[in-house]
């Protein structure tokens, strides 16, 4: 696998957890929607599989899934887990927007734009490449 496939996606963190027989990535183990699907498995009688931690780099590509709630780059921000120089985004390409991250250039460009390094996953896979601020925006 390529180093670029095994970088958590936005709002993913490099070590999470999972359930053994889930399809989800969890940031937290703790996590609300984690928690509230194992307490619905309960409800209708179903076992419930223990949580376990899980490498995002272990992953195979459309193994798991990142949980909507607890992997979002916001969560992180929330947390104080995000780190400092990241900034949550919006990324336009191909007329859609994606959600990323980014770091800002330190000052302008000659040209009097805002440039940013801008990282976001597209279609399965993960982009990172500099863009103007032009084509991102802040979430």
């Amino acid at each position: 696998m390529r180093d670029e496939e095994r970088r958590p996606p936005p709002g993913v963190l490099e070590q999470g957890w999972r359930t053994k027989g889930g399809r989800t990535y969890h940031n937290d183990p703790g996590c609300e929607w984690l928690q509230k699907g194992q307490n619905r498995l309960r409800l209708i009688g179903k076992d419930t599989h223990e949580v376990v931690p899980v490498r995002w780099a272990d992953v195979g590509p459309g193994q798991l899934q990142p949980c909507d709630h607890c992997c979002a780059p916001a969560w992180l921000e929330r947390h104080g887990r995000a780190q400092v120089s990241e900034k949550p985004c919006l990324v336009m390409s191909d007329d859609r927007w994606w959600e990323g991250t980014l770091i800002w250039e330190s000052s302008r460009r000659p040209d009097g734009l805002w440039w940013a390094t801008v990282t976001y996953r597209k279609q399965g896979q993960m982009v990172t490449e500099v863009r103007s601020q032009h084509d991102i925006r802040a979430r």
